[in-house]
Parts: structure tokens; sequence; C-alpha cells
């Protein structure tokens, strides 16, 4: 990137100068130069060392006229922790490259080009703000070297390791270590600081959301990734992410997953450490401009959405007031109205054609669900595999706005539904989605006056505020938009369940019983009743146990663990099936003939109830950590809701709550009173809590019980608003407290040096 040139300014001068005198580096003071550049330089340690790898990866292949992606990995170590690499296919580093380029701050070989994205002369050490040292492997003209570069006694250092000849093809592979506990905050800043790059491989098995098959749609204005976190308007300047700061814009938050696009040459230049941008009063106007062209490219693909024909959804969310929505390229819905301000583009208000006499807005606001009802009662709701008979039960979400904006699948039929339909629908549909089976009513009566019925159309429709003459029309216009619902509809009867699906439910009914009628039981396999999802509420019941063949010889091969007690002991294991839904397991119930033989097996992941609630294995240590870890965020709710204030006061606090939410969403599904005491008894007892994150919960509650105001302060303040009083109260209070703080709430100076990190923990402790 090219440096912008320093202009000279405008000098108040008072009285007369006697001398010039030109400033210049203290090269005495290199090595607290040096620590100032990489250790204390970023804020984001993991999130900057993630960026600058991969940004000097890609300027090495733009500089080489590679094509080929970087890769960027990372994976479990053989020490049990983890390893972040980045490795490029550019034009490599030689011995004097080392020496003169890499190991010296500020050297940089491309402030002459708009094209790669550094220029500082300081990414490639940025690893150094997150570890004391990290590898580097170099290759070039046939020669690959290995360095380690590392926090000296003195200065920061480079060693040689080895050289060889090698006949790969030029490159550098950047190495850091990782601590086991950073994992996921290494998984979550690859996506944030990742999300918009091009030419990247992902290796990254542990995370299943980071792929290389997720998208990016780039356009003129903006762009948006699938595999981006931020969920509010951002900046991406040469794919770079860089969170928008709405305050020194100026401007409200704007709740819209995309990004503004720039390019290298359009006028804005981020902060050294590359954190975030420089918010120049021209870069303030730059960022304003393009806001509003992309402000109007959404408002008209808007109002192009209802010029398209009759959009129910949208006149539907505009007397909801649920705002504008429009149709992104990947299919997501996205509500446009904090973009409307910014736009020099009207709005259109949406309407339905060929509707002029029947007053909608009004017959919508008093009568919305008896028009679905009285058009199309609902008979089943179909959800996680259960089907519930909605004339005996309450369901939410049955309503035309669920309906018109996806949060609602409605299956119609005429008659009856077979059965074979019934569970192929259980079997096909996602699990979570509300799916509604309703049939179509009786054609509604025109009604009288005299007789008061709304389920007809001159009480419906209030049909006597309307000329005798017009009723037809109005009562055709109201038939018009009830289509417009029911297009959204699936016909069950029209539905064809595969051939495929019949024969395998037969083919299991023929495996499975003899001519008797009874269940046949092979050589080297043994019975058993597996815990399964109910289909229906059935009193408190978590779970119902279906007949299940077990093959002897698969039993040890399985991946996930199997425990199992008697048939009578049903209910111990319904409690537990209750809590274990997040892992990797199972549970079966075998008659006392079945229990004689499992019980001589030596299978190392088929073990008793008994056995299991010993606590010695892993998902015992995780459901009982969880469940604590769920009950400190039900005790400090309001801390946990309102993280991102404190993040503004403590980013390392705000970190270690994150890493308990996220383990709690990983790992916890559901607590059960009665078996989480027994389970807890004997986790403490025994110290049998998952320790990789138990010592963070010990030193969270430790930390909320020495600063007893942060809850209640929590629950006063608002979201993601830095500038709120209540923050500037926190972080007076962590001060008084002595728990530390974010170095740039720290304005102390001693001996005019200004406090660095050590100093604080010195403070602090």
């Amino acid at each position: 990137m090219i440096l912008e040139k320093q202009t000279e300014s405008n000098v108040l001068l008072e009285g007369q100068s006697q001398e010039s005198i030109g400033m210049s580096l203290d090269l005495d003071s290199a090595q607290i130069l040096m620590q100032m550049l990489s250790k204390n330089l970023y804020s984001d340690d993991i999130g900057s060392a993630i960026r600058e790898c991969a940004s000097n990866a890609l300027d090495s292949h733009r500089r080489a006229g590679v094509d080929t992606p970087i890769i960027v990995s990372f994976k479990s170590s053989t020490d049990y922790n983890y390893e972040f690499c980045v490795e490029d296919f550019g034009i490599g580093l030689d011995a004097d490259d080392v020496r003169n380029i890499i190991s010296k701050y500020g050297k940089s070989t491309k402030r002459d080009s708009n094209t790669e994205l550094g220029m500082m002369g300081l990414g490639f050490k940025a690893p150094l703000a997150y570890s004391s040292s990290f590898y580097f492997v170099c290759r070039k003209n046939g020669m690959e070297r290995k360095y380690m570069m590392y926090e000296g006694e003195d200065t920061n250092t480079i060693d040689l390791l080895y050289e060889t000849e090698t006949t790969e093809a030029n490159g550098v592979k950047i190495i850091i270590p990782v601590k086991y506990s950073d994992r996921w905050q290494f998984q979550k800043k690859i996506k944030e600081q990742l999300c918009y790059f091009e030419s990247v491989y992902f290796d990254v098995p542990d995370d299943s959301s980071i792929t290389n098959d997720f998208v990016i749609s780039r356009h003129t204005h903006f762009q948006f990734s699938e595999m981006s976190t931020d969920d509010k308007l951002h900046i991406c300047l040469d794919n770079v992410y860089y969170p928008l700061d709405f305050e020194k814009l100026g401007i409200d938050r704007i709740d819209f997953p995309v990004a503004l696009r720039f390019t290298l040459s359009d006028g804005l230049y981020p902060t050294p450490n590359r954190e975030s941008l420089r918010y120049t009063q021209e870069a303030k106007q730059i960022i304003l401009t393009k806001l509003s062209n992309v402000a109007d490219y959404f408002v008209n693909k808007y109002n192009e959405q209802l010029s398209e024909g009759n959009d129910m959804a949208s006149v539907v969310n505009y007397l909801e007031k649920n705002g504008h929505n429009i149709t992104m390229a990947n299919g997501t819905k996205q509500r446009i109205d904090t973009f409307i301000k910014f736009s020099q583009v009207a709005i259109v208000v949406p309407q339905i054609e060929n509707v002029n006499l029947l007053n909608f807005s009004e017959l919508y606001r008093l009568r919305k669900s008896e028009m679905l009802n009285y058009a199309f009662p609902s008979k089943f709701l179909l959800r996680y595999k259960r089907m519930s008979d909605t004339d005996k039960h309450y369901v939410w979400g049955y309503n035309i706005e669920s309906i018109c904006n996806g949060g609602a699948k409605v299956w119609m039929y005429e008659d009856r539904v077979p059965g074979i339909k019934k569970d192929y629908l259980r079997a096909t549909c996602k699990e979570s989605d509300y799916n509604y089976i309703v049939k179509r009513a009786a054609p509604m009566k025109l009604g009288i006056r005299s007789k008061y019925d709304t389920n007809t159309y001159y009480h419906l429709l209030e049909l006597a505020k309307y000329r005798k003459d017009q009723w037809r029309d109005v009562i055709k216009e109201y038939q018009y938009i009830i289509s417009l619902i029911e297009a959204q509809f699936i016909s069950l009867d029209e539905l064809v369940v595969p051939q495929s699906f019949i024969d395998g439910r037969k083919k299991v009914k023929l495996t499975t019983t003899g001519a008797s009628g009874k269940r046949l039981k092979l050589k080297g396999e043994i019975v058993g009743k597996k815990a399964v999802d109910l289909l229906r509420w059935n009193d408190g019941r978590k779970c119902k146990f279906d007949s299940e063949l077990y093959k002897l010889e698969d039993l040890e091969s399985a991946k996930h663990l199997k425990v199992y007690a008697h048939h009578d002991d049903y209910m111990k294991l319904d409690a537990l099936y209750g809590v274990m839904q997040k892992q990797k397991m199972e549970v079966i119930t075998f008659s006392a003939r079945e229990l004689k033989i499992v019980e001589q097996l030596e299978v190392h992941n088929l073990i008793s109830y008994n056995k299991f609630m010993e606590g010695k294995n892993a998902p015992f240590k995780r459901i009982i950590t969880s469940m604590l870890i769920n009950d400190m965020m039900s005790n400090y709710r309001h801390i946990f809701d309102r993280v991102d204030q404190i993040e503004f006061v403590s980013k390392d606090l705000a970190d270690k709550i994150r890493t308990l939410m996220d383990y709690k969403r990983t790992h916890y599904y559901d607590s059960d009173g009665s078996l989480k005491v027994a389970m807890l008894a004997v986790a403490e007892e025994h110290k049998l809590f998952d320790m990789n994150i138990y010592p963070e919960y010990l030193e969270m509650l430790d930390i909320f019980n020495k600063l007893t105001f942060l809850n209640p302060l929590c629950s006063r303040t608002g979201y993601y608003n830095e500038g709120d009083q209540i923050v500037g109260v926190m972080t007076d209070l962590f001060k008084y407290y002595k728990h530390k703080v974010d170095l740039k709430h720290y304005n102390i100076r001693i001996n005019e040096e200004v406090l660095t990190e050590e100093t604080i923990d010195n403070l602090v402790d």
C-alpha cells in the first residue's frame, strides 16, 4: 500500500524562532520500541496475528503472479495444544531477505504498490503479540530454511534452525503454537478476519463452520460473506475486514451484515496496527458517500421487488411494522430500515394489486387470525419429529406473518392424510422447522345481518359498509388475497412418497420379524431398546424406547458411547436422555438375559448406567460442567447478556466470559433436578469436571464474587454503547477493586513513561 504523504501543517507561532531541532529515534531504546511495535501494538493479538500472516501470504502470491490458494490450517498438535499455520507459494524468502528485511522493524518492500496490503514493516512480527516465539519455514531458489523468531532478553531475535536443499516451490510457512484454552478464539477470529479473503484453502477440522464452499457475494459498493460473524455494517479495505466505528462516523448503529467495499486507492488508511481505520474528515466523507450508494442500491432492490408482482410478505410486514425486507443473493432475508434515511431514493409503500375496494389493512388488523383459521384450519403440528394434534394443544406460529416470512411451512390436504405420508414427513422434514398440516375448510357462506357470525362474508368483511352492488367485487378481492396466502402452501395430496422409502420400511419389517410375529435373534446379535425422541408429549417423559438389533461385532467400532440399564430402570435413562442431547452417546435398555451377554463383553464404549454415574468418562464431565456454567449464567445473567459492554472495559474478561458461553452452547442441553444433584455430588467428591474449562469457570466465579457490583450494573446498561455512562463507572470500579482493565483506560505516567501491560499487571497484583 502506498503510504499517505505527510503534508506541512499550519503552525501557530508565538514569538521569534531561535532554533529548529529535527526529531529522531533513540537507538538506545530500540528494544523498548521493538516491544511496543510487537507486544503492545495490538489490542486484538489473535485476530492481528491471523490477519497479518494471511495478508503477507496473499501479497506474496500477488507479487509472484501465483493463482493457487494459500493454506490456512488450525489443528491439534502432538502435545494436545494447537498450531495455527499459514503457508504461501509466492516469492519465498532467502537468508538475505530474512537478515535485511524480516529482522528489521519498519522495513517494507510494499510502499510503492497499491495492490499489496502491507506498508508498515510490522506485520511479519505480529505473531509475537500472541506468542513469545513462533516458527517460519522459507523456500527460495532451491533452498529451505527454518527459523524461530522469539523475544530475547536484550532484543527480539531470529535463530536459524536448519537449512537444506529442496525441490519444492518457493514459499513461506508461518507456524504459531496455540494454547488449548485459546482454540475457540482462534476459530472465531479465523472466520472474522478471513471471511472475505479470496484464494484461501481452509484446513480447520475441529470447526465445521469453517469450510471451503462458503459464498462471497461481491458488488460494486458492498460485499457479504456467508462465513462473516459480524451482523452489523462493516468495512472491507481490499477484502481486509474492519469493524465500522459508528460513533466516530456520527451515525446510529446499522444492523445489516454486509461490508462497504473499498480499494487501496479509495483514500482510506488503516492505523499502524491495522486493527481499525483512521477516521479523518476526508475518510468520514468517503465512507458516508459509499454508505449512501449502498442504501440507494438496497432501496431500489426493495422497490423492484414490489414492482415484480403481489409481494404478500412485504404488505404483511408493512402492516405488522416489521420493516422493509429484501431477499439477498444467498436466499436470506434482511431488513433495510436502517439504510432508508441514507438513501436518496423514495421507498415505495407496498400494495396488493387488484385490491381496490376492500380495506385490507383494516381487515388484517382486526381479523388476521380468523382469515387464516376460517379458510385453512390447522390439524397437526410436526416439529422435532413429534406430531401434535392442534385441536387439543395450543400451538404457536400458525399465522399469516410466519407463513409469508418462511417461519412456518404449511402442508394442505382435502380429505385425509395417510400414515405413510406422516411417516415420510417425520423422516424428511428439518426437525426445528414448524410444519403445519392443515385442511381446506368448506366454502364460506354469505351470512345474514340478523345473525352475527364472523365465519361469514357479511360479518367478516363488514359488507354493510359497502354498497350492495359492490359486495361481489369485495368478496372476490378477499378470495384473491386468500389465494395469495394459499400459493405458499404445499399440497400434501400431491406429495408422492418415494418407492425407496416404502421399500425401506418393508425391509426393516421383513428382517426383524419371523413367521410367528416375534422378533428374530440372529447369531452374534442382541436385542435392546434404544431411546429415541417422542412423537408427541407424554406426561413429562423425555424419550421412548424402540426395539433395535445390535451386532456384537459392530459395537466396539461404534464411535459414540452407549449407556445401558435393565428395562425396569428405563426412567433413569429417560432422565439421562433429557440432558445428553449434545453429547455423542445413546442410551439402551436390555432384558435380564441380554444383560448377562452384555456384561461379559469387554467393549470400551459400552458401559452400564451405574458405571456412567461414577463420572470417569468424558460425556459425564462435559454434562455436569455445562450444568454448572448454565447455573452461573442464570445467577449472573446480566453479565453474560451485556458482555459487549464489558468488552469496552476489559477485553480479557469479556473473552473469558464468551469462552464459557461457547462451552455451554456446545455441550449444554437441559438440566434434570435429581440427576443433576447426583452427578454433582460425584463430580465434587472426585473432582470429575471437564478440566479444559473448569479452571476458567472457577476463575470467573472468584471474579464475580469479588466484583459484586458487576451484575447489577450490567442490568442498568444498554447494548453495545461505549459512550454509556455506566461503562465509565464500571471502569472506575474495576480499578478500585484492582481488577485489570484495558490499557487505554490507564492514563498514569510514572517517570514520564506510559504504563505497559507488564506494569499494569504489577499494579493489579
